[in-house]
């Protein structure tokens, strides 16, 4: 597939049959663009703003386009290429409170397209495209976001905030991972330094208030940027970049500890189920299952483990025993068909190379 300049990642389109989410294969296509996306392991960054997230994006990673790019879909999507080569890449993506999209000019040609049909939705045709939008956000692109970065100023203030925030909680997480690793938050504001103390407590206390955010949300953290020049540097946004940093290895050595840290090439195929389940029914998504999709597991598989623990039982069989070979038959039945033969070539190439 020939590299392009396209940068959106889903968009809603209206077709004869309602509203559908359109997929441009963004992230296998970043894939091919990494020097081995089956060890580099990525941390996405969302930012959720207008104006200012823009001025932000621009003067963090001057050397990406996705700042100058237009809003042909709901969230655009990129790669930072000063981390290309990292064993961490960054991929950084940016969405907008409104979700305005243009429409594209002309057809792809450069890339393929997939269209997914949603179903469920059943609101008003005018409320179509914002009530998948926030769904999608709230229950498919999150289950990807490491740090979600959303700028007060583009959303109506911290009031705005946490009435977004209160949308997305009342929709909920559609993810089976372990809540550490859901993404961590950082809300950036524009206050008068004397304020922010006072501003941030309240806020803090307003968002927290609310049961389900740890559904949704690890963690909260709040960054006050004062007044910005007109061409501000990298200099102007140093703690907010020392602060997004710092969340990035929090939940990568959170995911580490899960073993929930994925390459880029697991990450696209998880995309590619979560997406296919979401057109069908918004429900919780179920990293293993998916990942068992292509071989299932035997119905009789639990009859087997029970049966192979009574004759433990009977022969008196070591406990410490027993639990290594349940492990390792759990992980070789979870390898895809045939791997262990294409492991033994490669091996015997090895030996005889």
């Amino acid at each position: 597939m020939a590299l392009c300049a396209h940068q959106y990642w889903l968009r809603v389109y209206r077709g004869e049959s309602g509203v559908g989410l359109q997929y441009t294969n963004r992230l296998h296509h970043i894939s091919t663009s990494l020097p081995d996306p089956t060890n580099q392991r990525p941390s996405l960054l969302f930012f959720f703003g207008k104006q200012f997230k823009t001025r932000v994006l621009r003067a963090l990673y001057p050397g990406n386009a996705i700042s100058k790019c237009r809003n042909y879909g709901i969230a655009n999507i990129c790669l930072d290429p000063a981390t290309q080569n990292d064993d961490y890449p960054i991929l950084i993506a940016d969405s907008c409170p409104d979700y305005t999209q243009v429409k594209l000019r002309g057809r792809n040609t450069c890339h393929e397209t997939i269209d997914h049909p949603v179903g469920w939705i059943d609101e008003a045709d005018q409320q179509k495209q914002q009530y998948l939008a926030d769904h999608a956000l709230a229950r498919l692109l999150s289950l990807f976001i490491d740090v979600l970065c959303i700028f007060a100023q583009d959303c109506g203030g911290l009031d705005g905030v946490v009435d977004m925030l209160t949308e997305w909680t009342v929709i909920g997480s559609a993810s089976s991972l372990p809540r550490a690793v859901r993404p961590r938050l950082v809300v950036v504001t524009s206050v008068p330094g004397h304020t922010f103390a006072s501003a941030a407590l309240q806020f803090r206390l307003r968002v927290l208030s609310d049961g389900k955010f740890s559904e949704l949300f690890s963690s909260l953290n709040v960054v006050n940027v004062l007044a910005l020049g007109r061409i501000p540097s990298r200099e102007h946004f140093q703690g907010l970049a020392q602060a997004l940093q710092h969340e990035t290895h929090l939940i990568r050595a959170e995911k580490v500890n899960s073993h929930t840290l994925f390459s880029l090439i697991h990450i696209a195929d998880f995309f590619d189920a979560a997406l296919r389940q979401f057109a069908v029914s918004p429900q919780t998504f179920d990293f293993i299952q998916s990942s068992r999709e292509l071989s299932p597991v035997s119905h009789s598989f639990q009859q087997h483990i029970s049966t192979f623990m009574g004759l433990c039982s009977e022969h008196k069989i070591p406990a410490s025993m027993i639990w290594d070979f349940i492990a390792s038959v759990v992980i070789f039945d979870s390898f895809p068909p045939d791997m262990h033969s294409k492991l033994r070539l490669i091996d015997d190439s090895l030996e005889s190379n």
